[in-house]
């Protein structure tokens, strides 16, 4: 999160202020340990705990380490620094307060499930528990394997279906939690006291000897909301990969199993996302392709697509109107030979229909000789996007 604007409150007001103050994304440290490996990463996000300004002030090589064990999550939490600011009478706040330095560990703690250690023997121990007894909880839906290369094994994953009527899930789910703070922004807390739920986590597993040892790699919330007629529309809320593992299909695997798993269910009547970012709505629109592609949604279908169509991939898809529409836009464009021009000038127009169906009220605002303008500007990006996708596919 960029914001240039925001300044620190004691930024104007401490004369050597950039000696004593440091980005509180660069000067944290994430871990996730076993016996065997060691991950580490740095967070996206930190203005949940710090402010907006994500800086951090009053103290020299500033140094904030949280380890997590590979399987439990439980964590150890390590702030060291060279030098502390002090207070001197010169220096306060317009309120006559004293500038101090920021508190670290408050907001850590605030946001960090209880059994969050500074006992490095206590967190040790844990590490080498993890690797003995750590099992998923939930149950199992999915698994799937990553082919490696000559000089390493190839990989295994699980995916597991959680609700906080566990209450040894719910204690886990706290400490899990903290990532979305720190990887998805706008993100916040969901109420664990809410049984709905359905939490969906991942895991890579490793063969050492006769046992597995589970590492925690990513997890995904839904939360079902009733429909007219005894029906549920699942949304999808917070999705998270960690950053050692993005960029290798996880994402993909993750939401393709769960977009399968609603979809099965009858009393499920639409799937839909909450707040999209621009990386997952790349990944879902991907995924959704790949789908309907390889399930036959495309078959037959011809430029101008009738409403009539659309409504019935939607219905039998579980897909909202727009994911539909999107995804037939892109896999018709993929079809497309440009150099028909009636063809291309029923492309262009089924898909400024569409845009011009979302953006109505906004394009009512401009002036009616230029909205033509301002709508084929759109359709210009929105094809190049499409473009985009279509070299991932």
């Amino acid at each position: 999160m960029e914001n240039t604007e925001e300044r620190h409150p004691a930024q104007d007001i401490v004369p050597d202020f950039d000696k004593w103050a440091c980005n509180a994304n660069e000067c944290m440290t994430l871990e996730i340990r076993s016996p065997f490996m060691t991950t580490s990463f740095q967070p996206t996000f930190t203005y949940p705990l710090f402010g907006s300004h994500e800086t951090i002030f009053g103290y020299k090589d500033l140094a904030i380490e949280i380890k997590y064990t590979n399987g439990s999550l439980r964590a150890f939490v390590d702030i060291t620094y060279s030098a502390k600011y002090q207070p001197s009478s010169s220096s306060s706040f317009s309120s006559g307060s004293p500038i101090e330095a920021d508190d670290i560990a408050g907001p850590l703690k605030k946001y960090m499930s209880q059994d969050t250690t500074t006992n490095i023997d206590a967190f040790d121990k844990s590490v080498k528990e993890d690797a003995a007894t750590f099992r998923p909880l939930g149950e199992k839906v999915y698994e799937y394997q990553v082919e490696a290369d000559a000089e390493n094994e190839d990989e295994d994953y699980e995916i597991y279906k959680c609700s906080f009527k566990d209450p040894r899930f719910r204690e886990y789910h706290r400490r899990m939690q903290f990532f979305v703070l720190l990887f998805i922004e706008g993100s916040s807390y969901i109420d664990d006291e809410d049984e709905k739920w359905e939490i969906y986590t991942l895991y890579k597993r490793q063969k050492k000897g006769d046992e597995s040892i589970y590492t925690f790699v990513g997890y995904c919330t839904a939360y079902p909301f009733y429909c007219w007629l005894e029906q549920t529309r699942m949304r999808i809320s917070q999705f998270l990969i960690l950053p050692t593992y993005q960029g290798k299909g996880h994402g993909g695997q993750l939401y393709r199993t769960i977009y399968e798993l609603f979809a099965q269910r009858k009393d499920v009547l639409e799937i839909t996302v909450e707040d999209p970012n621009e990386e997952f709505s790349d990944l879902r629109d991907k995924s959704d392709l790949r789908y309907l592609r390889d399930h036959g949604a495309f078959d037959g279908i011809t430029i101008p697509v009738p409403q009539e169509t659309i409504q019935q991939l939607q219905k039998k898809y579980k897909l909202t109107n727009r994911q539909i529409q999107t995804s037939l836009e892109i896999y018709l464009l993929s079809n497309l030979n440009k150099r028909d021009r009636e063809a291309y000038k029923n492309y262009r127009l089924q898909v400024k229909q569409r845009l011009y169906r979302f953006n109505y009220d906004t394009l009512q605002e401009i002036e009616p000789e230029d909205r033509k303008d301002k709508l084929h500007e759109t359709y210009m990006g929105v094809e190049q996007d499409y473009h985009r996708l279509l070299e991932e596919v």
